[in-house]
């Protein structure tokens, strides 16, 4: 089933697979801002990343010395929610922990995602609760991907990114889709100017240090784009598919990182993981504000 909300400027549209958001719209130009999830290059649109954003070592992580497999990811992304609330301009959907959950991931939980239009702005808010008795470990992340064709005639090239207010971010590696924290360096980052090629070696990933930064994706041309702004994000990833030429970039705000290449696998000890004791709750969010 999927979801429609909408106010005076904007409408949206919320698969109840993976709460994902499949479509966001302003109304008075008909402009479509994600995108289309075209398989041939990448069939996802804004996959939610629980409770893990990125890979694993070897795809495993053990807790209490019991080992465990999860692909890359996490299986929000592919999990059914329940919708939980739902007014004209908003939506609550919610993933709770069951007996499959458990087979790769042991711990009791709820995620609650809400989605709400404010204006020209969409609101998109994360509750983590620990629903069980022993002390909970997790990540988390977003994943959206917005068209570089908003007008007829656009190419990838015409598309540039910066960032405010910070212009130089802490620039982590990756190699084999694993982080190197160690072997961080400070980048200028704004403006980005982008290609295909620039996502040859995967995702460009910046520290931010749970500071507030805003990522705009916008047109050299017609100057029609998005920003992406989160107050308290540990980490953003900027990602396009490669060799195949999607037509899209991502900008994701991520809560937590991949594991890094020297990981030990111990999920307690995970890079920048969350940690939640019995009946605690975790807060996040991020704006995307279309022009």
């Amino acid at each position: 089933m999927t979801v429609l909300i909408e106010n005076e400027q904007l409408r949206a549209l919320i698969s109840e697979h993976g709460a994902e958001l499949t479509s966001l719209v302003e109304k008075n130009s008909s402009r479509e801002y994600l995108w289309n999830g075209d398989a041939k290059y990448w069939k996802r649109h804004a996959p939610v990343l629980f409770p893990i954003e990125g890979k694993l070592k070897d795809d495993k992580y053990f807790v209490e010395g019991k080992e465990f497999h999860m692909t890359q990811h996490g299986f929000a992304r592919d999990s059914k929610f329940s919708i939980v609330n739902q007014t004209l301009n908003s939506v609550t959907l919610e993933l709770c922990s069951d007996e499959q959950t458990k087979t790769n991931y042991p711990y009791d939980f709820s995620l609650k995602i809400t989605y709400e239009l404010v204006g020209n702005i969409l609101k998109t808010s994360y509750t983590v609760k620990n629903t069980g008795t022993q002390t909970m470990y997790f990540g988390l992340g977003a994943h959206p991907a917005f068209s570089t064709l908003l007008a007829a005639g656009d190419r990838f090239e015409d598309y540039v990114i910066e960032t405010e207010p910070r212009t130089t971010l802490l620039r982590i590696p990756l190699k084999n889709s694993l982080i190197d924290p160690k072997n961080a360096y400070q980048e200028k980052c704004s403006p980005l100017e982008i290609t295909h090629e620039t996502f040859k070696d995967d995702a460009l990933i910046y520290d931010l240090k749970q500071e507030k930064e805003t990522f705009i994706l916008k047109s050299k041309k017609h100057g029609h784009g998005v920003s992406v702004s989160s107050n308290d994000s540990k980490a953003l990833g900027i990602w396009s598919s490669y060799p195949a030429k999607g037509q899209f970039v991502c900008i994701e705000p991520w809560w937590s990182v991949a594991d890094t290449i020297d990981s030990d696998q111990d999920f307690k000890h995970k890079y920048y993981t969350n940690v939640l004791k019995q009946s605690t709750e975790f807060n996040a969010s991020f704006d995307i504000k279309v022009f």
